[in-house]
């Protein structure tokens, strides 16, 4: 196996409904360069195309295209660059647990190809649907345990967001990263 690739790219992750998308706008709005939620856009094309989210999110193809779409999003990114990332790939795995799937080939290797140069997991803010979230309360706390098993199991010290107002955990990500 190849070394993963020394990179620039810190993680915004944790499970659905925990801030990640308020807190990179906060981060873009300080002029920050964001990569965000490539698996929500994948889920808003497919219901725009008239698929049920609902059916397409538990769907055979689902995994699949989901590790293309944060392949390609990553490809786009240069390893130099600080780039905040909403999820990285080992993210993907922990779905996968949640779900009791068997990983879709590739995601494996490709969640160890990038080294991320920091990982701050999100708390749950409370729980919310909408068009692409189609989960529950349970699924989101089972979700979270696995994000912190799984980047620790990768080498990782994840980084915990406490649940703050958006701007308090902007305050936070910046304290950590400048410590």
């Amino acid at each position: 196996m190849t070394a993963p690739i020394e990179t620039n790219w810190i993680v915004i992750t944790g499970p659905p409904s925990s801030g990640k998308t308020t807190l990179l706008e906060l981060l873009a709005a300080d002029g920050e360069h964001i990569s965000g939620d490539s698996t929500r856009q994948l889920i808003a094309d497919v219901v725009a195309g008239g698929r049920d989210a609902e059916e397409f999110r538990f769907a055979d193809d689902f995994q699949p295209r989901v590790l293309e779409a944060m392949l390609a999003a990553e490809q786009r990114l240069h390893p130099n660059e600080v780039v905040f990332l909403e999820y990285g790939l080992p993210c993907n795995i922990a779905f996968h647990r949640t779900e009791s799937l068997p990983l879709v080939e590739g995601l494996a290797e490709a969640a160890l190809a990038h080294c991320y140069a920091a990982v701050f997991i999100l708390e749950p803010v409370g729980w919310q649907n909408d068009a692409e979230r189609v989960e529950d309360e349970q699924y989101q706390k089972a979700v979270h345990q696995h994000m912190f098993d799984v980047y620790r199991e990768r080498g990782y010290e994840p980084i915990a967001v406490p649940e703050l107002s958006p701007e308090g955990r902007l305050a936070f990500v910046r304290a950590a990263l400048a410590s």
